[in-house]
Order: C-alpha cells, then structure tokens, then sequence
C-alpha cells in the first residue's frame, strides 16, 4: 500500500482534529468559568490541563493510527473494488442480456420449428385421410361391382332354375295329360306297332 506522507496527512487529517480540540477548550472554559465561588482558580487551571493533556494524548493516538492505516490508500482500495465491482456487474448485466438474446432466438427458432413441424404434420394427416377415403371409395366400388355380378350370376341361376322346374312340370304334366287321354287299348296298339316296327326292322 502506498504511505501518505506527513503533510498530506497535515492536509487530510488535521482539520478534522482541530474541530473536537476547540469544542473541548470552549468545554472547559465554561467548567472553569462556572466553578464555585471560593473554588481555586489554580485547581480549576489544574484540572483542565490534565483533561487536555488527556485530549491531546488521545488527539497522538488517533494520529498514530491514521498514519499506521494509511486512510487514502484504505479509500482508494475500497473505490477500486467498488468500481471493479461496477464493471463485473455491467459485464455480467451484459453477459446475461447476450444470454437472453440467445435464448429469445433459440426459443423463437425452436417455435419455428414446431410450426413447421405441425404444418407438415397437418398436410401430411391431409393427404393420409385424402388417400383413405379414395382407398374406401375404390373398394366400395369394387364391392359394389362384385354384389352386382353376384345379383346378376344369383338371378341367373335362379332363372336356370325356375327354367328347369318349369321343364320338369311340364314334362310332368304332359306325362299326367297323356296318362289320363291314352286308354289302355290304345297303349296296348303302341306297343303292338312299335314291336312291328322293331321286328321289320
């Protein structure tokens, strides 16, 4: 630490110690001066001597002291740490307000990126129920197509079938009518002349 040297400290530190020194002189002129009527001029005198030597006692110690501390080096120390401080604050202020760009750009980004992420997951979920819905229309073409060949295939079978059960009845009722119109006499000349016929044959 730099040591201040004796008339810097003059200049610094006695002005301060001349003010207690003339308030502790007025003091004790005004003890003296109220003193008792017979009291001894000379005790008073006395006795206000050994409060200044006191005073001045005390007055060297504190001037030992100031000297041994070094007052403007101590000022200058804790300026310097204060304005370090300062700065350390304004740096970190500085550092933490770059950090919060940062940070506002980085979320800002990542917003971004959600957005697009969304779009693109909108658009694609678009196109995905777009190709659904012609997946499920084809089909439901296809069986449709299929239940109209089966319709068309059921109605022809049953044609087949209502066209064979209509021949079968026929045939049926053609054997009834015939059964019920030839006598037995006339089954009997059938027989007969398809015998011939075979015999000439």
């Amino acid at each position: 630490m730099k040591r201040i040297t004796g008339n810097r400290l003059r200049v610094h530190v006695l002005p301060y110690l001349s003010v207690p020194l003339l308030v502790m002189v007025f003091v004790a002129v005004c003890l003296a001066s109220e003193g008792a009527p017979h009291a001894d001029p000379y005790a008073q005198l006395k006795d206000f001597g050994y409060r200044l030597f006191n005073f001045l006692i005390l007055a060297a110690l504190l001037f030992w002291a100031a000297k041994k501390v070094d007052l403007k080096g101590l000022l200058d120390a804790r300026r310097a740490g204060i304005v370090k401080a300062l700065r350390e604050a304004e740096e970190a202020r500085a550092e933490a307000e770059s950090k919060l760009a940062e940070y506002g750009e980085r979320l800002e980004k990542a917003t971004r990126e959600i957005d697009d992420i969304r779009t693109a997951v909108r658009q694609e979920g678009e196109a995905e129920k777009a190709r659904i819905i012609a997946e499920a229309q084809e089909t439901a073409g296809r069986i449709r197509e299929q239940a109209r060949i089966s319709a068309r295939q059921e109605v022809e079978a049953a044609k087949a079938l209502l066209r064979a059960e209509t021949a079968r009845l026929s045939v049926q009722l053609a054997e009834t009518t015939l059964k019920q119109a030839v006598s037995r006499t006339d089954q009997d000349k059938f027989v007969d002349e398809y015998l011939s016929k075979v015999v000439e044959a």
